[in-house]
């Protein structure tokens, strides 16, 4: 399972949306992310609910994501990563809090930006985790271990969909 993603979401967001550009931009020229081969950053603003600002690296792709009218920081892993499912929950969940605090910490977006402790986690490989009571348990399993004492609740309940889990204080 690395076909993941974990999304924090954002309680403070007062900046244009274009600064993330720039933003993005530099962490390519200071290639800043570890173990991560930056590529380029695409504006997808004009589309509802969608991914905003990304950037694209071989490894994952990082965005201010808007899905559902909920704004917060995507890291969607693409790239194998660890041998035990638990361990690839644990390190995208490591590299996303990096990308956090690399934002909240931007010289031009101190006080600008905040994120609440409410994360998402999205699989998105429905050909061996399909949203069905079985991933769910698997998934459920996993994620009690990585967010201990947070509230969980399955999103998506269609056999279409995604399976995602939105994880609470």
């Amino acid at each position: 399972m690395h076909k993941v993603g974990i999304k924090k979401m954002i309680s403070k967001f007062d900046i244009k949306l274009e600064k993330i550009i720039f933003i993005f931009h530099e962490w390519i020229q200071k290639d800043i992310i570890p173990e991560h081969l930056t590529i380029d950053v695409t504006d997808y603003k004009h589309i509802p609910d969608g991914p905003g600002i990304m950037l694209i690296t071989h490894e994952g792709n990082i965005s201010i994501d808007f899905e559902n009218n909920q704004v917060g920081l995507l890291y969607m892993r693409k790239q194998p990563l660890c041998k035990t499912q638990l361990e690839n929950i644990i390190k995208i969940k490591s590299i996303l809090n990096f990308l956090v605090n690399e934002l909240e910490n931007h010289k031009d977006l101190k006080g600008k930006l905040k994120f609440k402790e409410n994360y998402k986690i999205i699989l998105n490989d429905r050909l061996y985790f399909p949203n069905n009571d079985s991933s769910k348990e698997i998934l459920i399993s996993i994620i009690e271990k990585v967010f201990q004492g947070m509230k969980l609740s399955i999103i998506n309940s269609s056999l279409n969909s995604r399976l995602t889990i939105d994880i609470q204080e």
